[in-house]
């Protein structure tokens, strides 16, 4: 029963977050006077605050890993590697949310 759910988590998530944030606002924010530092710390911060279902430890890794997303979509030019990584976080959250379980 698990699996859809994690399926979810793991995959569309990426897939639907990382367009708007990293994709859409990224390019249109970057290039505005904000530019490319001030694009990636504030789709951080609104990304951050799409995840208030967590504590504020979880909300403040949300915006670290935002960062490094937004950091690894400027170097590449690309979606697919914040996609991966995003995907791979989802991935390490949902191991060590079941490891703790146990």
């Amino acid at each position: 029963e698990q699996l859809p759910e994690q399926a979810v988590f793991g995959v569309a998530a990426p897939v639907a977050e990382e367009p708007l944030f990293r994709g859409f606002m990224f390019r249109g924010m970057s290039e505005s006077r904000m530019g490319v530092g001030g694009t990636i710390v504030l789709t951080s911060f609104l990304w951050a605050m799409l995840h208030l279902q967590y504590d504020w430890y979880g909300i403040v890794s949300v915006f670290v890993i935002g960062l490094l997303l937004g950091w690894v979509r400027h170097r590449t030019g690309s979606l697919y590697a914040p996609m991966a990584l995003h995907g791979f976080s989802n991935l390490v959250a949902t191991v060590e949310a079941a490891m703790l379980a146990v």
